[in-house]
């Protein structure tokens, strides 16, 4: 079995689909090289003219309303494929062509004798466009214009004009001063009328508010603030301690009071003992330091939450101080009686002359504490609606100022607008400084590049269509069997030979170098076809044996079929005898017939024993030709009466010839039941090779059902008929019948010169 090719497309490949197709690829390429002299011929040479321009950058002035830094604004960098485009759109608009048109006069465009009407310059713009072309070299800022016509002396004036009207087009899209102007003035005058109302709600604000200077009159409202906070919380403290000393002073009227030092007559009376001067400095200390830290936290409160940390300090040590102030007074009531001015010296004791006045005196100071608690609450509750003002006047002169900023800006950039304006209007569209002409239009010259390009398009074009349909066809629309690398690759079975095309109808053919000779038809004279040339000889029955063509042409190849089945039998050590071998294919007229007639002449020649061929075809085959133009006598004929038929069946030397029923029955009417019965007789006969020459393999075929029967089967592929798809169903139902199955290629035919590649 030959190795199997590699997948893909190889040199010899493309030799075979180029050479098998060259009629295909030479008439396209014909009609591409009559099509490329057409256009030769008639193409016009015309004068072309370059020029360039480059844009350096492009000023966008935006809508009316935009004010600001967008009011013009220079494209940047990373959008300059965007402008280029932009601009070549504008270069080649249909409106500056006609103006162009327009300005040199349609009849220049469009020639002598032309019609000036209405729809002239709209004609010769069409002709100016169809000769235009615009472009932008890779990685550059530059617009290259060229325009071809077949007047040399309208193309470079046509580019100047172009370049003109382009810049005044461009001027005019993207500054649009003209139209700006008084739009630009009427905004400006606005901006002011609107600046100065803002300035006068500014200074109204002011008057109503009474504010000066807002800065002052927070920091006094600030200050105003802090004092009457701290004195509020001062006179808070100095009311709960009046109240708490009226309490004692109320206890203590009801009980009697003793000295500390006559301890044996205060046996059920209550003791109040005199503080000393250091526990009267300690609680005055205490109550200072708690009316500081109240203080300090009224404060606080004006400007932080209760979230801050330094509130929530300042709340912990304002409840540690009133704790220690509430323990000083817990440990000796008397300290609520006695301010520390009272104590004479250290150690002194302190006695109560009068309670009962003493709580009068109380009662009186705390009537004055809440009516001056009660003033300082009304005065702060004036101070914060005062605060809260001032506040929203802030926030009202803070939006005014930013107004009044927003307007000043504008009117600014506004009067900036409306002078570049007038300034732009008066420097003109031709005075714009972002484009420039890097090249001047070029003095007309021949254009032949256009027409040579057409022509190696066309031509070129023919020969690729030519291969591309040759590739197409033998790649993906022909799935016929070709070569034998295609058939070994394709089906993977044993590959035994390629048999080259002979062209049949008894024409001669030079097949490998040697003439063809003619076959004798049917029943034809012994003496015409005997001879040298015609290779024929009576067979001892007294028949005819027609002249075999193969002889001379193909027979070396039938003979390389025999030595290659001989060698694969005894590769399978197969030496019993006969050896039963069928050839078979998927359609009529592939050549079975001939090719089992051929290896059973050739292996009958080897002189080691009988053959015999047999012909199972209801329509007789190439197998008839060996005997007086049919074939009289059956298989069933030659092995029940072996010995009186069997020289009926006799064509030449070791070579027999039969068909496989004398009545003419139909196949599968009577295999393979029959057959099987027959095999145990051909095995007991003296052949050594029983070929059969089987029908085509179909779906209701017996080729398939007596393949069990045979040693070998050999399925004959046509090359360039018989589809890959057909071969390989064809194949499957044969290797169902556990027989081997071997490929013989016929017909192959080899386009490729020998000198470019060889195939084996």
């Amino acid at each position: 079995m030959p190795p199997q090719p590699a997948p893909g497309l190889n040199l010899g490949d493309i030799y075979y689909i180029l050479f098998r197709r060259k009629w295909l690829i030479l008439g396209c390429a014909l009609l591409g090289f009559v099509a490329a002299g057409v256009a030769y011929a008639r193409f016009p040479l015309k004068y072309v003219s370059v020029a360039e321009l480059y844009i350096g950058y492009v000023t966008e002035m935006q809508t009316p309303y935009a004010t600001g830094r967008d009011a013009n604004s220079m494209i940047p960098r990373s959008s300059e494929a965007s402008i280029l485009n932009t601009e070549l759109e504008i270069v080649q608009s249909f409106d500056v062509l006609k103006a162009v048109a327009e300005t040199l006069g349609p009849g220049a465009i469009l020639g002598e004798g032309a019609a000036t009407n209405a729809g002239s310059a709209e004609a010769a713009g069409r002709i100016i466009e169809d000769g235009l072309h615009a472009e932008v070299p890779p990685t550059t800022q530059i617009i290259r214009l060229s325009f071809s016509h077949r007047n040399p002396e309208v193309v470079k004036p046509v580019l100047n004009l172009l370049i003109t009207n382009y810049i005044i087009k461009h001027a005019a899209i993207h500054q649009r001063t003209e139209m700006f102007n008084s739009y630009l003035n009427s905004q400006t005058d606005m901006r002011r009328m609107r600046l100065k109302s803002t300035e006068e709600e500014l200074a109204k604000a002011k008057s109503n508010g009474g504010v000066v200077d807002l800065a002052a009159e927070k920091a006094a409202f600030t200050a105003q603030e802090g004092k009457l906070v701290a004195e509020n919380y001062m006179a808070m403290a100095e009311l709960d301690e009046a109240e708490a000393r009226a309490n004692v002073l109320s206890n203590l009227m009801k009980k009697p009071m003793t000295p500390v030092h006559d301890q044996a007559a205060a046996t059920n009376a209550s003791v109040v003992r005199p503080p000393t001067a250091a526990e009267v400095e300690a609680y005055n200390q205490a109550r200072q330091h708690l009316v500081e830290l109240q203080t300090s936290e009224a404060k606080l409160e004006s400007w932080a939450t209760t979230n801050n940390s330094q509130v929530r300090t300042n709340l912990i040590e304002i409840a540690e101080a009133q704790a220690h102030k509430d323990a000083l007074e817990e440990a000796n009531p008397g300290l609520l009686m006695v301010a520390a001015a009272e104590t004479k010296a250290p150690g002194a004791p302190a006695v109560l002359a009068d309670p009962a006045a003493a709580y009068d005196n109380e009662l009186t100071t705390i009537a004055g504490l809440k009516a001056r608690i009660s003033r300082q609450t009304n005065e702060l509750a004036l101070c914060k609606d005062r605060g809260a003002s001032l506040v929203q006047l802030e926030v009202n002169l803070h939006e005014l100022e930013r107004n009044k900023e927003i307007d000043e800006a504008e009117l600014k950039e506004m009067e900036m607008n409306t002078e570049k304006a007038n300034m732009d209007e008066e420097l003109g569209p031709n005075r714009v400084s972002n484009i420039s002409i890097s090249e001047q239009p070029t003095q007309p010259v021949r254009e032949v590049k256009k027409r040579a390009k057409l022509v190696a398009a066309l031509a070129g074009g023919g020969v690729a269509l030519g291969l591309g349909l040759a590739f197409l066809l033998e790649m993906f629309l022909d799935h016929s069997l070709k070569r034998p690398q295609e058939v070994a690759s394709k089906l993977a079975l044993p590959f035994f030979l390629s048999v080259p095309y002979q062209k049949g109808n008894g024409l001669a053919r030079m097949v490998n170098g040697a003439k063809a000779v003619k076959l004798l038809a049917a029943g034809g004279d012994a003496a015409k076809a005997g001879g040298a040339d015609g290779g024929t000889t009576a067979p001892p029955g007294g028949g005819v044996i027609l002249g075999l063509d193969e002889k001379r042409v193909l027979r070396p190849f039938y003979e390389t079929l025999r030595d290659r089945l001989i060698a694969f039998f005894e590769a399978l050590n197969l030496t019993h005898k006969p050896k039963l071998v069928a050839l078979t294919s998927c359609h009529r007229g592939a050549g079975v017939s001939t090719m089992a007639t051929g290896l059973a002449s050739a292996l009958s020649e080897t002189g080691d024993g009988n053959v015999l061929l047999v012909n199972m075809n209801s329509e007789e085959g190439d197998a008839h030709r060996y005997h007086k133009g049919e074939l009289s006598l059956g298989l069933d004929d030659l092995f029940e009466k072996e010995k009186t038929n069997r020289e009926n069946a006799l064509v030449r030397e070791n070579l027999y010839v039969v068909k496989e029923s004398s009545n003419r029955d139909k196949l599968p009417a009577i295999l393979p039941k029959r057959f099987s019965h027959l095999v145990s007789k051909m095995k007991a006969s003296d052949y050594d090779y029983i070929i059969f020459d089987m029908p085509p393999v179909t779906q209701i075929s017996v080729t398939p059902r007596l393949a069990r029967f045979m040693d070998m089967v050999l399925l004959v592929v046509e090359s360039e008929k018989t589809s890959h798809e057909a071969a390989q169903w064809a194949a499957a139902l044969l290797s169902e019948s556990k027989a081997n199955v071997g490929v013989v290629l016929n017909k192959s035919r080899s386009y490729v010169p020998r000198r470019l590649h060889q195939e084996i």
